[in-house]
């Protein structure tokens, strides 16, 4: 959900590429208990990093950044863990920018990095580094959300949910 001020601009759903889908499986099949550190320093942007971008073209498996990622990092990042439903589970990464932060930028991409190991490991390995690892990406290429021109005057808000749910 990207919000401008207190104005919802849009929501929609990311793609979660090769990096972010081998860190989901290292952390659930094995060497986890380590793992969980992934995000443990985000409101430091140590664990992870919200960016916007400028870049153009759809998201493939294999991305490991944003096409044109603008070098700005948000003023602050905090997070939310929920059950807001019964057999509904929920992170939430939040990262504001404040007012003037950001230039009056056409923002077509938002891409979200985490503490993850990129590395595919085996069942129950023993624990490797974690690196700042691109995790998934949002696009007006992909049909995500239309490109938007920020708002200088009022702050930009992301909050970037993956949610889970018992079918």
């Amino acid at each position: 959900m990207v919000y401008e001020g207190d104005k919802l601009l849009f929501k929609s759903r990311g793609h979660i590429v090769n990096q972010g889908l081998i860190g989901l499986i290292n952390l659930i099949g094995g060497g986890g208990a380590a793992n969980l550190a992934m995000s443990l320093t985000w409101s430091t942007k140590v664990g992870g990093i919200l960016h916007v971008g400028t870049g153009v073209g759809v998201t493939t498996s294999a991305m490991t950044t944003l096409v044109t990622d603008v070098a700005t990092d948000p003023n602050s990042q905090s997070g939310v863990i929920a059950s807001p439903a019964l057999g509904t589970y929920r992170v939430s990464w939040i990262a504001t920018w404040n007012a003037g932060t950001l230039a009056a930028i056409n923002v077509s991409e938002l891409g979200l990095s985490l503490n993850i190991d990129p590395t595919l490991n085996a069942f129950e390995s023993t624990w490797t580094p974690l690196t700042k690892t691109f995790f998934s990406r949002l696009s007006d290429s992909d049909g995500d959300f239309v490109t938007f021109l920020v708002n200088t005057a009022v702050p930009l808000t992301i909050e970037w949910r993956l949610t889970f749910t018992f079918a």
